[in-house]
C-alpha cells in the first residue's frame, strides 16, 4: 500500500536519497511544530530527584537513561512500526502501539508521546495530504485500533517520505537525545556549549545503540529503570514545573 511518491524504506540510489532526505530533515528539525519544546520527558523530575548539575551530569543522563531506553525499548518498536505500517498492515500496528501504551506507564509520559503524535499527524496531514499510507492510518485511527503514539506517527512519516528504516531510526534517536539537551540548557546549570558537549559524547555512542536495538527482537524489548520511572510519575504532582513532562 504505497501511493505515488511514497519509496519502499531501505531502497537508495543517487536519485532516492534527495528525494527523502529533504522531508526527512524539515521533520526532524526542531522548527517542525509537534509540541516536543513542552516536555523534557522526564529530565526535569530526574534532575530535581539526583541533582544532576552540569554537563557532565548531563552526559551521564543519556548514557545511562536515555541510550539504553532507545537501545532496548524505543529503537526496536520503531523498527517494527516502519516495517508493519509500510506494509500497511493496520492490525499489528495496533498491536504494537497497545504494548507502547502499556509501558508507558507514567500517565505524563504517556499523554506526551500521544500529544507529539497527534502534532505530528496534523503537519503531515497538511504537508501530504495525498499519501495512501497517511489515509490507512488515519482510517484505523478513526476506528480507534491504532492510538497514534509518537513512534507509530513516526514509522507513518518514515514511510510516506521513503525513508530507509535505518534512517529512521537514527533520526528518532538524535531528536530524543537533542531534545533532552535543549531541556536541559532550561534546566540545568549548563550552557548551550555544555549541553552541546554532553550531546556530542552521546552521538558517539549512536551507531552501538543502533547495532543493539537492530538485533533486538520487539518481543525481547524492556528496559528496567524504575527510579527514573518513579521521579517521573512524581512531576505529575509537583509544586512548580517548567515542562508538561
Amino acid at each position: 500500500m504505497v501511493g505515488a511518491g511514497e519509496a519502499t524504506a531501505g531502497e537508495g540510489g543517487p536519485a532516492a536519497g534527495p528525494a527523502w532526505l529533504a522531508g526527512l530533515l524539515q521533520t526532524t528539525d526542531p522548527l517542525f511544530p509537534t509540541g516536543g519544546y513542552a516536555h523534557s520527558l522526564g529530565l526535569e523530575p530526574w534532575a530535581e530527584e539526583v541533582d544532576l548539575g552540569g554537563s557532565a551530569g548531563l552526559a551521564g543522563f543519556l548514557h545511562t537513561q536515555v541510550g539504553p531506553s532507545l537501545a532496548r525499548v524505543e529503537l526496536p518498536y520503531l523498527r517494527e512500526l516502519c516495517r508493519t505500517t509500510l506494509a500497511g498492515e493496520w492490525p499489528e500496528v495496533a498491536v504494537l502501539e497497545e504494548e507502547i501504551h502499556a509501558w508507558k506507564w507514567s500517565g505524563e509520559l504517556r499523554e506526551a508521546s500521544l500529544a507529539q503524535g497527534r502534532g505530528r499527524l496534523r503537519l503531515l496531514d497538511r504537508l501530504w495530504p495525498d499519501s495512501e499510507l497517511l489515509r490507512g492510518y488515519r482510517s484505523a485511527r478513526a476506528e480507534g485500533s491504532v492510538r497514534g503514539h509518537h513512534l507509530g506517527v513516526t514509522a507513518l512519516q518514515a514511510g510516506m517520505l521513503g525513508v530507509p528504516s535505518g534512517a529512521a531510526l537514527a533520526a528518532y534517536a538524535y531528536q530524543t537525545l537533542a531534545n533532552h539537551a535543549a531541556a536541559a540548557v532550561k534546566i540545568l546549570r549548563i550552557s548551550a556549549e555544555g549541553a552541546q558537549v554532553a550531546l556530542r559524547g552521546a552521538l558517539a555512542r549512536l551507531e552501538e545503540w543502533l547495532c543493539e536495538a537492530a538485533a533486538l527482537p520487539v518481543e525481547e524489548a524492556g528496559w528496567f529503570a524504575p527510579a527514573f520511572d518513579i521521579a517521573s510519575a512524581r512531576h505529575a504532582t509537583a509544586f512548580a514545573r517548567l515542562f508538561l513532562s
